[in-house]
């Protein structure tokens, strides 16, 4: 495991990118579709895309029965799970009270990392990051929000199980860092959508639904950006930096979204919102910082009765020119 560099950071922006706009899809999805229909939709659209790509560029498929099992785990608990929960949670929740709700994945992760592998554990960094993003993203929104906690308890609750499974889903994920990125994304987001499939086509039936053009492309556009190619970022991420750096996306998203909107929508920020930009940027820099006695990077051989964590730290080279 490597320290981030500016390569790294990079890739945690584009991803931030993409998720910060999710959420406005989202909601122009289930305008138009139920919520079951737009997590299927976007997770079937977005694996089409990722067999595409890994036809191109000839990926491999995951190699093994605990990689199979890893891609089954996270296409549940990262993706089929989720994907539904927050679309349901948005058709009530606010997204000022789902951003808030949602900085509970950083927290899950960096505490689940800490007993769970042998190379993320808690530091003083990474408790002063959880606390300046928290507090970041609370000032971005506004201490106001919190004030909606307590009502619309299950969709509220909702996107908190959604949170819950990012963060372990996270942790699982580093058991396919020596595996191809492509084809590994292509069969998690192929189990996800079967996964959903039999629910939305007997439940919600969605022949049945007029046609919606701008519902479909929000559906379309969740498929290729924030799914497809999130969820190949997302295993490049945390086999190069790390659970724990990943999840410091989600302080990023609601900074970004600030962003976006000044840059399309010409919403000139309050100044409240770049005080929290600085301080959620800030949070991800404390967290990669080490204070105190420095400490010496090692590799040191994987037991395989860990459960958490590949037998091989060491990722191999990936045929499709992922790395």
């Amino acid at each position: 495991m490597k320290r981030p560099g500016i390569r790294e950071y990079g890739l945690l922006l584009l991803l931030a990118l993409m998720w910060g706009s999710s959420f406005t899809f989202i909601k122009i999805g289930v305008h138009a579709y139920s919520p079951l229909v737009v997590a299927c939709g976007r997770l079937s659209f977005a694996a089409l895309v990722l067999w595409c790509f890994a036809a191109i560029r000839k990926s491999e498929l995951p190699k093994g029965r605990g990689a199979w099992i890893s891609t089954f785990m996270v296409a549940l608990i990262g993706n089929a799970i989720p994907f539904f929960l927050i679309s349901f949670g948005e058709t009530q929740v606010d997204a000022g009270l789902a951003a808030i709700l949602m900085s509970t994945v950083p927290l899950t992760t960096v505490v689940l990392a800490h007993f769970f592998t042998h190379d993320e554990k808690l530091s003083t960094g990474k408790v002063v990051g959880v606390i300046l993003g928290t507090i970041g993203v609370i000032v971005l929104v506004g201490p106001e929000t919190l004030s909606g906690l307590g009502g619309e308890f299950l969709f509220q609750l909702a996107i908190l199980v959604a949170a819950i499974g990012y963060a372990i889903s996270s942790l699982v994920a580093r058991n396919l860092r020596d595996q191809p990125r492509i084809g590994s994304t292509a069969v998690i987001l192929t189990f996800a959508a079967l996964m959903l499939m039999p629910f939305t086509l007997i439940i919600d039936q969605p022949w049945t639904m007029d046609w919606d053009p701008e519902g479909a492309l929000a559906i379309m556009y969740l498929g290729m950006f924030p799914t497809g190619i999130a969820m190949f970022l997302i295993l490049q991420l945390i086999a190069v930096a790390g659970a724990s750096f990943l999840v410091f996306n989600n302080y990023l998203v609601p900074a970004v979204g600030v962003v976006i909107s000044f840059i399309v929508l010409g919403e000139v920020p309050e100044p409240n919102a770049l005080i929290a930009l600085a301080v959620i940027l800030g949070g991800i820099a404390a967290s990669q910082m080490r204070f105190g006695r420095k400490q010496k990077d090692v590799q040191r051989p994987v037991l395989k009765s860990d459960p958490m964590t590949p037998v091989m730290e060491v990722p191999k080279a990936d045929k499709s020119g992922g790395k």
